[in-house]
């Protein structure tokens, strides 16, 4: 594995969405045996739960190392790199960084299965539904409740680490206009829906990429600086407690939809 060109280290990964070697870590300082076992010469870390403390400790192990951070919350940072890559990113925002540390702004990063799927001709029905891989508050569920007065046909993406599966599979065999899609193509997806329901992430660019309009739903912290760059836009953003609102808006939208 030591051979190998990308290996992805993580406490959590669906291993059949990655074509990448993934090793499986509990924690930082087993993270940290894996670093000095493989001895890279670049680390990449895109994880809210890596701290500044974390970096200051990796550095202090691995001086020669370059250690690269993806960030989007204008965090404290000791690495050599950081990468912001949202629209709404500015360098000055970036305030006591070590003198060693530089910032790259680039453009959000859109996968290659995003840009095959744009080329392609798909016939466009209904509404792509995605709150997520985990979708840890299970508002996927409460959403499609809210939805099944309109009787769209929704569709449903998520991965093998939702643990709602079990009842959104029996909320789907009751009703036939609902269907999960579970580790399947996500930009398919997009492509073959008219409109979407997703949450202010990543995911948001990948939808402004592949020109599906949609609503967006705050669902995190860390998705508030995405909101604001998303409603200055014209885009309708919705919290927790507004879902409710999510009718009313589709039913206005229905005969564009369906």
């Amino acid at each position: 594995m030591k051979n190998e060109k990308f290996i992805i280290v993580c406490k959590e990964c669906i291993e059949n969405l990655s074509p990448y070697p993934i090793i499986k870590i509990k924690n930082e300082e087993e993270f940290f045996e894996k670093v000095k076992e493989l001895k890279p010469k670049e680390v990449i870390v895109d994880n809210y739960n890596f701290t500044y403390e974390n970096e200051k400790q990796f550095k202090t192990l691995f001086p020669n190392i370059k250690l690269i951070c993806f960030d989007d919350l204008y965090f404290p940072h000791y690495c050599d790199e950081i990468i912001n890559h949202n629209f709404y990113a500015k360098k000055e925002k970036y305030k006591n960084l070590p003198s060693f540390t530089k910032i790259k702004i680039i453009k959000p990063l859109i996968r290659k299965e995003f840009k095959i799927a744009k080329k392609k001709r798909y016939k466009k029905e209904g509404i792509f539904l995605s709150l997520g891989g985990s979708d840890a508050k299970g508002l996927t569920l409460k959403i499609l409740k809210i939805l099944k007065p309109l009787k769209i046909k929704v569709n449903i993406y998520t991965t093998s680490a939702n643990k709602n599966l079990e009842k959104l599979k029996k909320f789907a065999f009751l009703n036939k206009w609902v269907r999960i899609h579970i580790d399947e193509d996500v930009a398919i997806g997009m492509a073959k829906s008219k409109f979407g329901i997703i949450t202010p992430s990543v995911i948001s660019y990948e939808a402004i990429y592949m020109n599906l309009p949609f609503i967006a739903i705050e669902i995190a912290d860390n998705q508030k600086h995405i909101s604001k760059f998303l409603k200055q836009k014209g885009y309708k953003i919705l919290n927790e407690r507004d879902i409710k609102k999510v009718k009313d808006l589709l039913w206005k939208l229905q005969s564009k939809i369906t």
